[in-house]
């Protein structure tokens, strides 16, 4: 974490007093996973853990990665965490994992997001379209009803990008020049293909839009200037995860992605760390139920310079992030199929350590599953089959293939789904 000491961030601290604050919370995490977190308990020793002294202990605990989670989850859980409930990420590097989050973590996350919206130009109580997952897919319709209610209640409304078929898409165009959205958050490529229908159909958008936030995935220079082309609004680029929530966000200078520092400290591994991408890890100073120490995303960044954003903020921001791919499916049908799609499809199934999806003709497809298979049940392969069947079409010829090793693609990113029609 690194500050411009003397400059004003939005908190109202200068740089110096937000490191000490900072640093008497990474203290009293490092404190509490060195007493009750089985992982963290040899790493910590016996030493005093001081704000003086806490970041020099905290560069030298080894990285927490989801491999290590995945191989023993109970090593990472704090004991007495009676509040926490189970989570999953699917990994938007293709690696799901299953962990504990307390309820302050909850919250956190919630407001972490708001935070990010507020950098796009929302204000409480504006209207926000979510072109997202699909929750009716992925829990029970109990769950799903809970979450529609609560986005009633704070003006939001949700379209699926799990199903991103030409009618779809009208249907999602046509119920938004209703709701009149002063926002669209959504997935990267799901913002392309959204784009894409409209300007095939001839449709103009005239949503009353303050922001477009794009998240999830990298979205590149060209692809930005033709969302915001169509809409027509300003993008601006999210940076999180599950487990974290908003990790970075843009703000109205478009330069760079600023920290969230209220939530997490960040470290970018690369010898010329402003040039030279290196692995984004993260600390996360909420959750003490599953703390994540000097976590590994299985993204990669560079900072931006330290220096005074030009809409006045001091923390830090990172410039480029690699990592995150993914394709959008279309099966023979026409159907197209967000890639998170798949992602969210492993959530909570034990022992898959990484997974890629692949498409090698419009109604051919193959699943490669790296997994532990003392923990993997046999008969998941067929559950999975079942979910993809339903999602791809009854025409669907799908192949499941256990693996030894996936290896990432020649430029170096790791694509969770991958589509050799080409076209996208």
């Amino acid at each position: 974490m690194r500050s411009c000491e003397g400059k004003q961030g939005e908190s109202g601290l200068c740089d110096a007093e937000r490191a000490a604050f900072r640093n008497e919370r990474l203290a009293g995490l490092l404190r509490h996973c060195r007493d009750t977190v089985p992982r963290w308990k040899s790493a910590l020793g016996s030493g005093e853990i001081t704000a003086a002294n806490v970041m020099e202990i905290h560069r030298s605990l080894p990285l927490m990665r989801r491999s290590d989670v995945q191989a023993d989850p109970r090593d990472f859980i704090a004991a007495g965490a009676t509040d926490s409930v189970p989570d999953a990420t699917g990994g938007s590097s293709g690696t799901p994992m299953q962990f504990q989050v307390d309820r302050a973590t909850q919250i956190a996350r919630e407001s972490s997001l708001m935070w990010a919206d507020g950098l796009a130009g929302w204000q409480p109580g504006e209207r926000i379209a979510m072109l997202w997952g699909s929750e009716k897919d992925l829990g029970s319709a109990v769950r799903s009803l809970r979450l529609r209610l609560r986005w009633i209640i704070d003006n939001r409304r949700w379209y699926n990008a799990f199903d991103m078929e030409p009618a779809t898409m009208r249907g999602f165009h046509e119920d938004m020049q209703r709701f009149r959205p002063h926002i669209l958050v959504a997935y990267a490529s799901a913002l392309r293909s959204f784009a894409d229908f409209l300007r095939e159909a001839k449709e103009v958008p005239r949503y009353p839009l303050r922001a477009v936030i794009s998240s999830a995935e990298v979205m590149n220079d060209s692809v930005r200037r033709f969302v915001e082309e169509i809409f027509p609004a300003p993008v601006f680029d999210r940076y999180g995860n599950r487990e974290f929530g908003a990790i970075a966000a843009e703000c109205e200078a478009h330069d760079g992605r600023h920290v969230n520092e209220s939530d997490v400290l960040l470290e970018i591994l690369s010898p010329e760390p402003e040039r030279v991408p290196g692995p984004i890890v993260v600390t996360y100073l909420h959750n003490f139920a599953m703390p994540f120490i000097r976590y590994d995303t299985g993204d990669c960044g560079t900072w931006l310079p330290p220096a005074r954003c030009r809409c006045g903020r001091t923390t830090s921001r990172i410039g480029r992030i690699e990592g995150r791919s993914s394709d959008i499916i279309r099966t023979s049908e026409g159907k197209m199929i967000h890639g998170e799609y798949f992602s969210h499809l492993l959530y909570g199934t034990n022992g898959v350590r990484q997974f890629q999806f692949v498409q090698d003709s419009p109604s051919e497809y193959r699943l490669l599953l790296l997994v532990d298979s003392a923990r993997y049940a046999g008969s998941e392969d067929e559950r999975i089959r079942a979910a993809l069947v339903s999602a791809l079409g009854a025409r669907a010829r799908i192949r499941i293939e256990h693996v030894e090793e996936l290896r990432p693609l020649t430029s170096g990113k790791r694509r969770f789904t991958v589509s050799k029609l080409g076209g996208d």
